[in-house]
């Protein structure tokens, strides 16, 4: 049987959003398999709790506008190599994205600013023959009243991989996408009455949310030689939520 070892040395891996949540366990799986990780973050207090946590010293962090040009200039010119870019950061806004403005916010930040970064990214993973991994959610396939903006734009978000697949394969770029379920974090705790009022735990066939660990184990699978014959997916990852 084929022994399966996971080696990231010599790889520059960029986190967008990988200050903290599923983010920052993909960086520390990273880092501990020999890769050099660069996570953003956009607001002081995200650069405060990641320093309070950060103990490996090879995750460096960076600041980044995914709705900002300049911001995105200034990040390119900090990455001189690039195999793997990981798309982490959404923003949700629960029950007021009906509104217009809030709408726009989420769609810029969540589908325009993932674009905007894959693109300003693609001529260093087309010299390294590298992949991207974006990260949606088990929201693009089940419904949910409160954040029609968040869930579009996941739903945008996995169409784009599929046409980002298709386009680039002949830079020799795979893009692929997960899709977490409810997972321990920041976005459920913003969504905390939605899982008392639905009962989210009880339709979740294995019992219980998910833990980032476990979101980032797909993530490096993706990453990972393994996968070199996988482009245009989207693995869920949502301990069987979306089969009912």
């Amino acid at each position: 049987m084929r022994d399966f070892k996971f080696n990231f040395s010599k790889k520059n891996i960029l986190i967008v959003g990988g200050s903290s949540g599923i983010g920052y366990s993909a960086a520390a799986l990273f880092t501990k398999l020999g890769g050099n990780v660069i996570v953003t973050y956009k607001k002081n207090k995200s650069l405060e709790e990641f320093v309070k946590k950060n103990k490996d010293e090879n995750i460096r962090i960076e600041k980044l506008d995914l709705t900002n040009d300049i911001s995105i200039e200034n990040l390119i010119e900090k990455v001189t190599t690039l195999d793997i870019l990981i798309n982490c950061a959404s923003l949700v806004k629960g029950g007021v994205e009906y509104r217009i403005e809030n709408f726009s916010d989420v769609v810029n930040v969540n589908l325009m600013g993932t674009l905007r970064i894959c693109h300003a990214m693609l001529p260093k993973l087309a010299i390294s023959r590298g992949n991207i991994i974006n990260l949606t959610s088990i929201n693009s396939r089940k419904a949910n009243a409160s954040i029609p903006a968040y869930a579009s734009t996941k739903s945008g978000l996995e169409s784009l991989t599929k046409s980002m697949a298709a386009c680039w394969a002949s830079h020799y770029v795979r893009v692929n996408s997960v899709a977490p379920g409810w997972i321990e974090g920041k976005t459920n705790d913003i969504l905390t009455r939605e899982l008392k009022d639905y009962n989210y735990h009880n339709r979740i066939p294995l019992k219980r949310l998910g833990k980032p660990d476990e979101v980032a184990n797909v993530i490096v699978f993706l990453a990972s030689k393994y996968a070199s014959y996988i482009t245009g997916a989207t693995i869920l990852v949502d301990g069987g939520f979306s089969i009912n």
